[in-house]
Order: C-alpha cells, then structure tokens, then sequence
C-alpha cells in the first residue's frame, strides 16, 4: 500500500493561478489572492517574491496602500509554460486515477460485492463514475457530509445526507474524494458496520 504523490497538485499550478490573476488584475492584494485561493497569507507573499526574483513579475507602487503586480516577458512565457506542464500532469493524474478504480471495482467484483455507494462529490468522483461503466458492479446512491451538500442531485442520483446511508443498503462504500479521506472513513464507521460492509478508498492501493 502506497500513498499516491502523483494525485498531489504541484506548486506550479499555485503558481500558475498566481500569475493568471495577476495579469487580470495586476493591483489585486495580497489578501485577496489568499482568499481566492484558499492559501495562507504568508504562503502567498512567499510565492510572491520568488516571481520578483525569478523575474516573472515587477512590482509597481502607487501610492503607500496600493501596489501592482506586472507580469514581466519572462513572467508571460513563464505561465505558457506552466499551463502545459498543469495539462501534462492532469493527463497522467486521470489516467492514473482510473486504474486504480478500475483495480478497486475489480477487487470489489471477486469478493462477490454488487451494490455500492459513492462517499464525497469531486471530480474523483466523476472519474469513479465513468469507470464504473466497464464493470458489473451497481451503483446505488451518492451520499455527502451534511454541510458539504451543495446539490441536490448527482448523475441521475438524489444526493443524500451520509447519516442515511443505510437506508440504501450497499454491500460496499467507495470514497471517491482524496481531500480528508482519514476523516471521511472515520465518519462512516459511526453509520455502518464495517464488518459487513467494507469501506474503500482511492488514495492507496
């Protein structure tokens, strides 16, 4: 069993949603591009800097409140460069992710397991999704934390509340988000009986 490095975004994707932002709005602040990007504040102005030094960026003030955030020619290319490398790196992220589901639905199959459910919408999920297609196991609900259900139906599927989960009756639970997998298990061993129905996850194999 090994964690999958692969599915970790790399800093140059922050990167590239950095310079992306800036050359939309060169005199966004700082904390603005934390905000938007889920990032701390320290993290940002580090990320910051190490444009100015690498010459991606200039700074230009305006007055003792307001600066701006230039991408240089270098800077331009720079994010060429990084968008090839985020479409190369999505590319091997999807093709790896869906042999390793397809190894998990296998797996499922010879244990004789039939109905499952999905725990987590994400774009895991949607890979899940369509590699299921290639298998003769049944998916029978999608189910989510409460304060994560952002709508009320996923594939054709009402989108329920995890604390029901046993009303569906699955013989298997697949978590298919990578973000808070511990927790996510964690939580379902409170609803089901993991005895008779085992709990999978994408991260590992």
């Amino acid at each position: 069993m090994r964690n999958l490095d692969l599915f970790r975004p790399p800093q140059e994707m922050r990167e590239l949603n950095l310079l992306q932002e800036l050359e939309k709005n060169p005199i966004i602040s700082q904390r603005e591009l934390s905000h938007k990007f889920g990032i701390a504040l320290g993290v940002t102005n580090a990320c910051l800097k190490r444009m100015v030094r690498r010459g991606w960026i200039r700074i230009t003030g305006f007055n003792h409140r307001k600066i701006g955030y230039y991408l240089t020619p270098k800077g331009i290319a720079e994010k060429t460069k990084l968008t090839l490398h985020l479409i190369s790196w999505t590319v091997q992220h999807y093709s790896a992710l869906k042999e390793i589901i397809g190894r998990k639905f296998l797996e499922m199959q010879n244990s004789g397991i039939e109905r499952i459910v999905f725990y987590g919408v994400s774009d895991e999920m949607e890979v899940a999704y369509v590699t299921l297609q290639g298998v003769n196991l049944k998916l029978i609900g999608i189910v989510e934390d409460e304060d994560k259900m952002n709508q009320k139906e996923v594939f054709g599927f009402e989108l329920k509340d995890i604390r029901h989960i046993e009303t569906l009756k699955p013989d298997a639970i697949l978590i298919t988000s990578l973000l808070g997998q511990n927790e996510r298990e964690e939580r379902l061993k409170k609803f089901v009986d993991v005895q008779r129905v085992p709990i999978y996850n994408i991260s590992t194999y």
